[in-house]
Parts: structure tokens; C-alpha cells; sequence
């Protein structure tokens, strides 16, 4: 690994760690949800909430932020231009808050409509409670609004202590406040401690900027070049957002209102469980990119290619046994989640089935967090749009085909089909990014990139063979309580996995596992 990598891969691990803490708050958050209210309309109707606000926020600034905001802020840094860094900051954030303070109030006046057509499979009672949740999850999206502005600006100067923490908080504030708030107000306590979070959040990210030395303009100039540049940047980025989001409100909302009672919440829930392996390449992919911006601002072209190659090697040997293990391990790992209180038996196998389709095209969304991002550093939102429409197309026809193929098969296992043709359009996206970036970009290391994949490959294989045999012996370890034997049917495979793989992939020569092993041993004595 070149010292570049190591760079990345050092921060990359600061932020993959925050992300991961993170997300297991977030888990422990779900699973308290799950503990009080199972799986039926009144978690369908809080999940099904969120799909809006969502939306609204990937679209006007999620997409913004990585694609536009950082690299306009990184050219002025590396050119030495400070004072247009805060300008730029300082307007930008005068806009987000102006805007989404409109965009939130039609989105809470006209929510009984909108959401009326999104989910026909809700009856007026779901549907109602809908409503309410999404009224109070707007409102934190304006928070959350601001918080992209401000967590950008941060990434832009390599400081990640306060976007390290405040996801920290905003979990731990959702958890404490729901639970409390959970008796007088139901599901609903969920919704408000949501909003509550996200203030908390937006607190601890001033506080992050403010350690920057800020130089704060009252100003609302949409004439500024790098504003201009940052709306002409990132509306293609926008447009191809929405594309993806309109696939996902297809699958999680409009198909899944359609299924069994609790479908939208089991497929929330494993989509969440499928989402932490693909955190590790959104944390690579954070990290990477203002040093891709400057590497393409500076027309190192070569230096462009290792840095992106290394990145994606890495995120191919870590995701690829991570999909092997969700297959093997899905029904004990959403046991030991989220099997306690109204959360049932057959709330896990619903949940638990969805979790092993979700699993294979966890290598697909975890290699576009990191191919996006290639496109974004130089400078090319348009080709990612593009693509996102091939593959929103691909996908919507995916879901329909699916969902009722599995729904004949298997009866009441449309969510099978969905969670499947979620995974391969995301496959399908990552395929076809790779290859406009490798006629945009040059030759990609492809062979050293497909040496990783494939020493990956049989390492998982290998993997996979070493857990089966280990299963023999888990039951000579089961003792205690029901929650410490799942935990120890769920750890046990778990460890016997990793060591097998790292084992494996070493006498295959991968040496992403010296290097990876490395930063583990960096982080334990720092720690």
C-alpha cells in the first residue's frame, strides 16, 4: 500500500469508527423501537415516515455536499484563497436555511396528499399516523440541512472530532428521549426525539466549525462564482438523487405497503443491518475525496488513479466476505438485535429473509460510495446521473418483476423480491460507474483491483466452509440466559469467520491484510 493509502486509510478509520459506534447506537435505538411496538402498523407507519423527509434531504443537500460543496471549498484551499472558503461557506449556509424553512412547510402542508399516493396500501388509520410522523420528522431535517453544510466544511480542512461526535449524541438523545417520552406518547416520542437529536447534532457541528476560526457573512449572494459553481455541480447530482430515491420509494414504500402488515418494517430493518459494512466505504469514500479533488485540480492523473485503486481494493476486501457473512448469519444477528419484547419469532424470519437478499449487493453500494466520488472529484456530475437513470429504469422493472415472482413462489415473501432487486440494481449501478470512469479516467489498476476481488472471493468461499465445520462446537459453548446464548451463536461464527478469512486471504498473498492489521494495531496502542 502506497503511504497515500495509508493516509486515507488512517482517517478513514477515524470516521469509520465514529460511524460504527454510530450505528450500533442506531441499532440499539431500532431495537428499543422493535422491544415496544413488534412489527406491525404503528412501526410500518414510523419507518414509512421517514422516506419523505429523506428524500428531501439526499436531494437538496446529502448529494450537494460530496459532489459540489467539498471540492468548490478544496479548490480554494488549495489555492490559498481562504477568505472565499467562509464566503462561500457562510452563503451557503444562508441558502439551505432559507430554503428548506420553505420546502419543509409545503412538504408538512401537502404530506396527507402526497403520502395518500405513495402508500395505497395503508389503510386511514396507518395512514394518519403517517402524517403526523412525517410532520415531525420534516422539521429535523432542517437541522440536518445545516448540519451538511457545516460537517462538509469540516471534512474540506481534514477535522473530524465533530463529525465524529454529534452522531454520537443525535443517537444517544433519540434513545433516552423516545424511552422516556415512549408511555405519554407512543411511537410518536420516536418522531420528536428525532427532532431533538438532530438540534443537539447541529449544536455540536457549530461547535466543530467554530474550531476552525470561522469568518461568518450575512449574506444571501447566489451570484458568487462558487456558488454558481457549487448549483451547477451538484443539480445533476440532485436530479440522479432523486432517480435513486425514486427506486427506493418504489421498493420500501409503494410495493411494500402492498405486502403483509410489518413488510415495511422488516425491510427497514434489513436494510439497516445491510448497511454497515457499506459504511466502511462511505467513511474511505469521505476521506478520499478532497485528496482525489486536489489530485485532479492539479491534473495527477496517475496519482488519481492509485488513490482511487487503493481505496477501492480496500472497500472489495472488506465487503465482499461482509455479504458472505450476512447470508450466513442473518437470522441470529437480527435475533440478538432485535428479537426482545413485542418483537417476535416471526417478526425475525420476516426481517432475518430480507437481510440474506439485502446481502448480496452490499459489494455493489459499497463500490459506488467510492466510484461517485470519483466523478465528483473531477468534476463530472453527469455521467453518475446518466447511469442512476439506467438504473432506475433497470430498477423499477426489477421490483415489480420480483416482488411478485417471490410473492407466487413464496406466498407472503414479496419482501424477499424487493430486498433482491434492491441488490441488483445496485450492482448493475457499481458495474456500469466502473466502466465510464475507466474510459474517463484511464486504465484503474484493474488487474491488481481484480486480483483483490478474486483473493476476496476465495477467501469467502474458505470462510464460509471453516464457520460450517465450526458450528460443532457451538453447542459445548452454549450457557446462561437466552440473550448470552444468541450472542454467543452469533459471536462465535463471527470470530471463527474473520480469523479463517484473514488467515485465508494471507496464505492467498492479499496484502490488504497487513495493511489492515496494521492500522488495527496503531489504533489498540494509541488506545
Amino acid at each position: 500500500m502506497s503511504r497515500q493509502a495509508q493516509s486515507i486509510g488512517r482517517a478513514a478509520a477515524i470516521v469509520g469508527v465514529a460511524m460504527v459506534l454510530s450505528r450500533i447506537l442506531g441499532f440499539f435505538r431500532n431495537s428499543a423501537i422493535a422491544a415496544l411496538f413488534g412489527q406491525g402498523l404503528a412501526t410500518d407507519a414510523f419507518y414509512a415516515a421517514y422516506l419523505v423527509p429523506d428524500t428531501i434531504y439526499l436531494i437538496l443537500i446529502g448529494g450537494g455536499v460530496s459532489s459540489a460543496f467539498i471540492p468548490v471549498l478544496t479548490r480554494y484551499l488549495s489555492e490559498d484563497r481562504e477568505d472565499e472558503v467562509w464566503r462561500v461557506t457562510s452563503i451557503a449556509f444562508n441558502i439551505v436555511a432559507v430554503g428548506l424553512a420553505i420546502v419543509l412547510g409545503l412538504g408538512m402542508l401537502l404530506a396527507p396528499w402526497y403520502l395518500h399516493l405513495i402508500l395505497p396500501g395503508f389503510g386511514p388509520q396507518k395512514l394518519a399516523l403517517t402524517t403526523e410522523l412525517t410532520r415531525i420528522t420534516l422539521a429535523s431535517i432542517f437541522f440536518h440541512g445545516l448540519n451538511g453544510v457545516l460537517i462538509g466544511t469540516e471534512y474540506t480542512y481534514s477535522s473530524f472530532l465533530g463529525t465524529a461526535v454529534g452522531p454520537l449524541i443525535y443517537n444517544v438523545a433519540i434513545i433516552v428521549v423516545g424511552i422516556i417520552l415512549a408511555g405519554p406518547f407512543g411511537i410518536a416520542a420516536f418522531a420528536w426525539s428525532t427532532l431533538i437529536g438532530a438540534f443537539l447534532n447541529f449544536l455540536v457541528q457549530v461547535w466543530g466549525v467554530l474550531r476552525l476560526r470561522p469568518h461568518y457573512l450575512p449574506s444571501l449572494n447566489l451570484h458568487h462564482p462558487g456558488i454558481r459553481r457549487i448549483f451547477r455541480l451538484m443539480l445533476p447530482v440532485a436530479f440522479g438523487m432523486s432517480l435513486a430515491q425514486i427506486n427506493l420509494l418504489v421498493n420500501q414504500s409503494y410495493l411494500a405497503s402492498t405486502l403483509p402488515q410489518g413488510s415495511v418494517n422488516a425491510l427497514t430493518l434489513a436494510s439497516r443491518v445491510e448497511l454497515v459494512p457499506v459504511m466502511f466505504a462511505i467513511s474511505v469514500g469521505i476521506t478520499l475525496l478532497p485528496n482525489l479533488s486536489r489530485q485532479a485540480a492539479a491534473r495527477d492523473m496517475h496519482g488519481f488513479r492509485r488513490s482511487f485503486s487503493d481505496a477501492l481494493r480496500i472497500v472489495l476486501f472488506v465487503t465482499i466476505p461482509a455479504s458472505f457473512g450476512l447470508l450466513l448469519l442473518a437470522e441470529p444477528i437480527v435475533e440478538v438485535l432485535f428479537q426482545h419484547g413485542a418483537f417476535n419469532g416471526t417478526a425475525t424470519l420476516v426481517t432475518s429473509s430480507a437481510l440474506i437478499y439485502y446481502s448480496v449487493g452490499i459489494t455493489g453500494y459499497a463500490a459506488y460510495e467510492i466510484l461517485a466520488r470519483a466523478f465528483y472529484a473531477l468534476s463530472d456530475t453527469r455521467t453518475p446521473v446518466v447511469i442512476g437513470m439506467i438504473s432506475l429504469v433497470a430498477g423499477v422493472i426489477l421490483n415489480f418483476l420480483l416482488v411478485h415472482l417471490f410473492s407466487g413462489l413464496h406466498g407472503a415473501g414479496g419482501e424477499r423480491g424487493l430486498a433482491l432487486a434492491y441488490s441488483l440494481t445496485g450492482l448493475l449501478n457499481a458495474w456500469l460507474l466502473l466502466g465510464a470512469l475507466r474510459r474517463r479516467a484511464g486504465p484503474l489498476q484493474g488487474r491488481r483491483t481484480a486480483r483483490t476481488a478474486v483473493r476476496a472471493l476465495l477467501a469467502g468461499v474458505g470462510m464460509v466452509a471453516v464457520v460450517y465445520l465450526s458450528e460443532h462446537v457451538t453447542p459445548l459453548l452454549m450457557f446462561g440466559p437466552a440473550l448470552v446464548r444468541g450472542l454467543i451463536e452469533l459471536l462465535w461464527p463471527m470470530l471463527v469467520g474473520i480469523v479463517a478469512y484473514f488467515v485465508i486471504a494471507r496464505l492467498l498473498g492479499a496484502e490488504e491484510v497487513a495493511w489492515l492489521l496494521g492500522i488495527i494495531a496503531r489504533r489498540l496502542r494509541r488506545a
